[in-house]
């Protein structure tokens, strides 16, 4: 289905029937708000019937962004010129409460979409209201008189699931104390109709390894080891992320002690703060076992100790779809943070167009205020939803096109190194990988797949490749091109930043890289767990660019701090110093599909930082304005 996008300007609309929408509150048009039907996956699904109409709902509802009436240039070109040096509004970034000023809705506007709302006894949640969108609840009937539509059960792979089968529409001509209102144009998106999702970290733990580990002692990489491997300011004592704030997105709480005690272990200088922000009512106190907690916890434990001198806020939400989108909102916002990350997705197929293009209004927001925001590319190397689907898919919201997206590498150990230190990124040195009895030898740092794997299922105890490739295709780091982010669909100005990569006008994932590899991976301290015991909290042979991306943040932090403030949407500068000296191009490996090359590519990106290079090419790039 093709499908366009106004950044600026009214969602497009259509007439649906009048009988459609309750007598009370008839009006002579109705807009119909595009893409917000899933039609593939409803298409895979066995329709069971009408939803309960007597049901509680929670909706998120966007808003689109206003055109500036001061002067201002319009969102898209404010976030370009704020990272292009020399523009007049170079690094001049907003505060929420300016952005609110600039870009969202008026005050009149909201109140008459929650009149026209009211009238369904569909009301706002408590403090639950953020700039480009606002939660309410209703019951399923109402909602699809609100709005409409028909909800109904549905059934895919054994999995129930909720969803509307048409979009919803919203009066054109409102009338609320006197003034009319066109709610359509006012409305970005609807979520929370259909409640089906796929959000998953993206950690995976290796194979051959258990998962319980009781000799309670780690292994694998230390946080000194990557500062040094990647050069992040390794003999400074003065650049260590202070005065920056990293915000970890997440929808699992964690144990903070057990961070304090993972930068202890490992002798880490941590001097800034940790603190916790429950979003829609989220619990930030960990109850349950599960990988999730362990996702959050290395987030915080690996950002932290990248940027010993960061503060960390951890943002927690519940695992819904509306729940994804505050996660996000609530961290632009709130504007606390100048840097986030993410390490929750989803392919995008499962997507509707308006539940992504709501999430990277957030991610707009952000960078307006100043933030960079990263994600991590997923795990299942260029096919991001398999096993449902076997079709070339990649993970949102790293493909999101106002967000930076990171990969993964295989980084060797060096052979010669007591410790378990890693060979020289960017070096031709041959490192050796740690496999079941014995050992891989791979010359320098590549993309990563675990195809590289193929011929050793011997030592996995499988009698045959086919068996061994059926248990690790398709892991490797997420990469490819986005069918949501088109040219087409992003405005004129969409991904400039990326031009000349042989993208076709797609957005192409990931941007950057970091190692992933479990099996050149890390460990986790997590006391809550059902990898450990609340005495024995190490687990090892963890990797997955949910690794690579919090040590990005912490990176970035670092960079902040080294250049003098908040970098925004720091895409354009790294593209535009790709070849400055601050990356370590990767050239081989691959990610079962695309093939690690010179340049930019679908495994790696730009590739793996020398973070000392970089920011010393960012300050003489930034220094031509």
């Amino acid at each position: 289905m093709k499908r366009t996008l106004m950044l600026a300007g009214a969602v497009a609309f259509a007439m649906v029937p009048l009988l459609a929408v309750a007598p009370q509150a008839l009006a002579s048009q109705y807009g119909q708000l595009t893409g917000n039907v899933n039609s593939a996956l409803l298409k895979q699904s066995q329709n069971q019937g009408p939803a309960d109409t007597s049901a509680q709902v929670t909706l998120f509802i966007g808003y689109n962004f206003m055109n500036p009436s001061n002067g201002m240039p319009d969102l898209p070109t404010f976030i370009h010129d704020s990272v292009t040096p020399g523009s007049p509004y170079f690094h001049d970034w907003l505060s929420a409460s300016a952005f609110a000023r600039d870009y969202a809705p008026t005050s009149d506007q909201v109140d008459a979409l929650l009149s026209y709302l009211a009238q369904y006894h569909i009301t706002p949640d408590a403090g639950n209201s953020y700039t480009m969108g606002i939660n309410v609840t209703g019951t399923v009937g109402n909602v699809e008189k609100a709005f409409g539509v028909s909800i109904n059960n549905y059934l895919i792979h054994g999995r129930s699931y909720t969803a509307n089968n048409q979009n919803p529409s919203l009066p054109q001509d409102y009338t609320y104390q006197g003034q009319t209102y066109n709610l359509a144009d006012l409305v970005s998106g609807v979520a929370g109709m259909t409640t089906y999702h796929q959000f998953t970290t993206h950690a995976q733990q290796q194979q051959g390894v258990s998962h319980l580990n009781t000799q309670n002692q780690p292994a694998g990489y230390t946080p000194q080891q990557m500062a040094q491997a990647y050069n992040a300011f390794p003999n400074s004592n003065n650049i260590t992320g202070s005065g920056v704030t990293i915000g970890i997105a997440t929808l699992a709480p964690f144990v903070p002690s057990d961070a304090t005690y993972f930068w202890q272990y490992y002798h880490v200088p941590r001097t800034g703060t940790l603190s916790e922000v429950g979003v829609d009512g989220q619990s930030t106190t960990a109850s349950g076992y599960g990988i999730g907690g362990s996702e959050t916890s290395l987030d915080v434990e690996r950002s932290g100790a990248m940027a010993p001198g960061s503060n960390i806020i951890v943002y927690e939400a519940p695992n819904t779809n509306p729940g994804f989108l505050d996660l996000f909102d609530a961290v632009a916002t709130q504007d606390h943070v100048q840097v986030m990350s993410v390490s929750w997705g989803e392919a995008e197929m499962y997507q509707t167009f308006a539940y992504s293009y709501m999430m990277n209004q957030a991610f707009m927001q952000g960078a307006a205020e100043g933030i960079t925001m990263m994600a991590a590319s997923g795990d299942y190397g260029a096919y991001d939803a398999y096993p449902s689907s076997r079709r070339l898919a990649v993970d949102s919201p790293a493909s999101s096109p106002d967000i930076m997206a990171v990969g993964g590498t295989t980084l060797p150990l060096n052979p010669n190194s007591a410790s378990g230190a890693p060979i020289a990124p960017g070096s031709s040195e041959t490192g050796i990988i740690p496999i079941p009895g014995g050992v891989i030898s791979m010359p320098g740092e590549q993309g990563w797949g675990w195809s590289y794997l193929l011929p050793y299922y011997a030592n996995f105890g499988l009698h045959s490749q086919k068996k061994w490739e059926k248990d690790i295709y398709p892991i490797g780091s997420g990469g490819g091109y986005s069918t949501t982010w088109t040219g087409s669909s992003g405005g004129a100005l969409y991904g400039w930043w990326q031009s000349g990569t042989g993208n076709s006008g797609a957005r192409g994932v990931p941007d950057v890289a970091l190692n992933a590899d479990p099996f050149t991976g890390y460990a986790i301290y997590d006391t809550n767990s059902v990898y450990t015991t609340p005495t024995a909290g190490w687990t090892n042979g963890w990797g997955g660019t949910s690794f690579a991306s919090p040590q990005w943040a912490g990176i970035v932090a670092l960079l902040d701090q080294d250049l003098g403030g908040p970098q925004g949407l720091l895409n354009a500068g790294l593209y535009a110093n790709a070849n400055g000296g601050g990356f370590h191009q990767i050239t081989a490996g691959n990610n079962w599909y695309y093939n690690a090359a010179p340049g930019w590519n679908a495994v790696t990106g730009l590739g793996t930082p020398d973070v000392e290079a970089l920011a010393r090419s960012l300050a003489s790039w930034q220094a031509k304005q």
